[in-house]
């Protein structure tokens, strides 16, 4: 018969299972809205889609996807006719 000293019913293997549950809720957040929330990242591929953009601030247009594959997507309004290019999801905050 189990003794608990707080007089509850909670096991160990209920705690290590909701602990399971909690890390993997948060690496799949972090994977999905960790480089849109940094602002190390943010940084970077705001730098990155301005030398997309020739160095016109006013011209680019940064964005962030989620899915299966999240991604920065960046966009250049002064040459319409082009396509968004794929920043990828990691821009290296360290160049």
């Amino acid at each position: 018969m189990p003794v608990s000293v707080t007089g509850s019913s909670v096991t160990f293997k209920l705690v290590r299972q909701l602990s399971v549950v909690v890390v993997l809720v948060f690496c799949t957040l972090a994977y999905l809205y960790g480089p849109a929330a940094s602002p190390a990242l943010r940084n970077a591929a705001v730098d990155q889609c301005n030398d997309y953009a020739q160095g016109n601030y006013r011209s680019f247009r940064l964005s962030w996807h989620v899915g299966v594959y999240p991604h920065w997507s960046c966009w250049d309004a002064s040459r319409p006719a082009d396509k968004a290019v794929s920043l990828g999801w990691w821009t290296n905050p360290f160049r």
